[in-house]
């Protein structure tokens, strides 16, 4: 908000941060905040419509999720179009069945962010230990890393 407001100042455009497809800043309205909160849309499909990424899950930013889980979701869905027939893209079947598909994951997903937000945003003693231990045990464990880091990635498989 700064660099827009320094442009604005001093009446400059804002290619030199934004780029010149952009174009200038007219002007900037007041700041607002939005808390960071677990958000879901249910259901995910309709007719002939699907919710994917963050449309689907507003999560908490750690470690990138929302973004890998919204890639997963955009993955399933280009299978389940080139699998369906033409006539009966979009139709019920099609989308119940993608939404039945990408259900564990999203599960999963959610309770994964949303429970590493509550154990380390946690200051609570009883935590500490275990959190510290838990993290420990997953660096001198090269197998349980990597598999950690590929459920991350690629979600539960």
């Amino acid at each position: 908000m700064r660099k827009v407001e320094h442009f604005l100042q001093f009446g400059g455009v804002a290619e030199g941060w934004f780029g010149r497809h952009a174009g200038a800043f007219v002007r900037a309205g007041p700041r607002r905040t939005f808390p960071l909160g677990l958000e879901l849309a249910r259901p995910t499909v309709g007719t002939r419509v699907v919710v994917v990424g963050n449309a689907a899950q507003a999560l908490h930013p750690v470690a990138g999720q929302g973004f890998n889980l919204g890639l997963r979701d955009a993955h399933e869905l280009a299978e389940a179009i080139v699998d369906t027939p033409r006539e009966a893209l979009g139709g019920h079947a099609m989308l119940a069945a993608y939404a039945r598909r990408r259900r564990p994951d999203r599960a999963a997903s959610v309770a994964l962010t949303d429970g590493l937000v509550r154990i380390f945003g946690n200051d609570a003693a009883l935590l500490r230990w275990p959190r510290g231990i838990a993290l420990a045990l997953l660096d001198a464990l090269p197998p349980a890393k990597r598999a950690f880091t590929r459920a991350m990635m690629f979600g539960p498989r």
